[in-house]
């Protein structure tokens, strides 16, 4: 016998059941939700950020300090435009904003790190974990069917019977297949609201990916660019080390003419060696920011060490910077939304927790067949059924109830604050980062005329020497002047492109790029 065929005279005895069932489901999903419902609480931010960060220095950055670095052998920096921070009519653009330091390997990092980041594919994954219990949730909305069969052959005691009495053994098989059904109607909306909070841990978990991306690309950019500004230590300290020890020679040579002293010598030599000490700490700082970099982008360290090996001068930054308006954080920044969604969640689940109050409706069903042959097994007469509602309403539970209630509600209470209190901390973020970036211009002029001043005191002081006006100590003393501002005037420069990195990330830019390949998509 054709099994699927056999079914076939049940199909209208099972719309007949399931279609009133299903008119009453959809009334009952229409009916009340408990519990509050969400909205986005409202959020003072100033019109614009603080006067004090947004404003830029009296001149423009890297004019003064772009001869004096051409002066020198070796890596030239490129010198910085004057900067300025721009408030744009729409909001800024922000989502790929590493490309404003015109750097391709910078560019090629980022994405590299994007494609192949393993945390960003842990969160990736914490992503689609979200989604699947959004689903779970939601498919609680409808009813379950289960499909049964069975076989069974029993046969009673010759000894024993319901009256005492004694009788042969009872005998029998039993053939049962069929589905079972249980719906529990959402009357009150306890299982909506609980769909509700998925979502919101779905997009929560969306956007903590996102708050992964910006931390990633930030660190990539700043790791990168701390290593460029460490290979311009080097070439500096190499260069001030090869002309120290150029000095050297000189002095020897001197001393034999009875022009310089022993303790010249001394002195220079022992100038030399200080500088010559540095060189091992620069060089381990710039392999280990490689070997920092390799993590950022999951590949074993030393991968970088080709990529990265020829020094190249600090990207410089851009001319200008649009940081848009405070209202745009509350949008742009993720982890902001992150926040307001795990709020959102917490709001449902009071509802969720309220739903225990009230009484829960189920439907249950059950068809299939039923026989004691297994020729008579799909016979139409062989046809069972059943439907019938039912309630079940716990009412000497409540106190625990309302204290799981008051309990839920205390943590929305606490989500709400972390809202605002992220709010607030990312205000402070930009306006920390908008000071940090303008003042350090200003920081670094005054390097820059330092550099200048130094070079001019070391050409003088060689002079003076050579004429025998003054002691080779003065002339020490001005190349170990020149040394140290020029190693700061680095410095400087390497802390405006990383202070101007931290103002894109408290900005919150960067997620909103889509970069091609993915990582973490292997079979388990």
């Amino acid at each position: 016998m054709n099994k699927c065929k056999a079914f076939a005279p049940v199909l209208p005895l099972c719309r007949f059941w399931l279609m009133p069932v299903a008119a009453i489901g959809a009334m009952l999903l229409a009916g009340c939700e408990v519990g509050p419902n969400f909205h986005t609480p409202k959020q003072n931010v100033p019109l614009r950020f603080s006067p004090t960060a947004t404003r830029p220095s009296a001149s423009g950055y890297g004019s003064a300090g772009a001869g004096s670095r051409q002066s020198k052998p070796g890596l030239k920096q490129k010198p910085n435009p004057v900067i300025s921070l721009v408030i744009p009519a729409r909001p800024a653009h922000l989502a790929k904003w590493w490309r404003n330091f015109h750097d391709p390997i910078l560019n090629h990092l980022v994405i590299l790190a994007v494609r192949q980041n393993l945390t960003l594919a842990q969160a990736r994954e914490q992503i689609i974990q979200a989604r699947e219990i959004r689903n779970q949730t939601a498919a609680n909305l409808g009813p379950f069917v289960s499909a049964v069969g069975s076989y069974s052959h029993s046969r009673g005691s010759k000894n024993l019977s319901p009256n005492g009495t004694s009788r042969g053994p009872s005998e029998g098989t039993n053939y049962q297949a069929g589905l079972d059904g249980t719906w529990e109607l959402d009357f009150f909306g306890q299982i909506r609201r609980g769909v509700q909070a998925a979502n919101a841990n779905l997009r929560a978990a969306v956007d903590s990916r996102r708050v992964i991306l910006i931390t990633l690309l930030s660190e990539v950019a700043t790791d990168y660019i701390t290593l460029r500004g460490v290979q311009s230590q080097i070439q500096i300290t190499q260069s001030n080390l090869q002309t120290q020890t150029n000095t050297v020679s000189l002095l020897k040579e001197q001393v034999g003419g009875g022009i310089a002293t022993e303790l010249s010598v001394a002195q220079a030599e022992a100038q030399a060696a200080t500088t010559a000490s540095e060189l091992p700490v620069l060089e381990t700082q710039e392999k280990q920011l490689g070997y920092a970099l390799a993590v950022l982008l999951s590949v074993p360290p030393g991968s970088l060490d080709k990529l990265l090996a020829s020094p190249e001068p600090i990207p410089p930054v851009p001319p200008s910077v649009p940081i848009g308006l405070p209202g745009e954080l509350l949008l742009r920044r993720p982890d902001i939304r992150v926040a307001l969604e795990q709020y959102a969640a917490t709001v449902a689940n009071v509802g969720v927790a309220e739903g225990n109050l009230y009484p829960k409706f189920t439907i249950s069903a059950n068809l299939g067949y039923s026989a004691a042959t297994a020729e008579q097994w799909f016979n139409t007469a062989s046809i069972a059924y059943g439907i019938g509602p039912g309630v079940s309403w716990s009412i000497l539970n409540w106190g625990q109830v309302r204290a799981n209630i008051n309990q839920q509600k205390a943590i929305a209470f606490q989500a709400l604050y972390n809202y605002r209190q992220t709010v607030l901390q990312a205000l402070a973020d930009v306006d920390s980062a908008l000071v940090a970036y303008t003042r350090e211009q200003a920081h670094y002029q005054a390097l820059a005329r330092a550099v200048n001043r130094n070079q001019k005191a070391v050409r003088i002081s060689l002079q003076l020497y050579r004429n025998g006006l003054t002691d080779f100590l003065n002339v020490l003393t001005a190349q170990q002047s020149l040394f140290t501002s020029e190693a700061a005037l680095i410095q400087s420069q390497l802390t405006i492109s990383t202070d101007l990195v931290s103002l894109y990330q408290a900005l919150g830019g960067g997620w909103q790029m889509k970069a091609k390949g993915s990582a973490g998509k292997g079979k388990m």
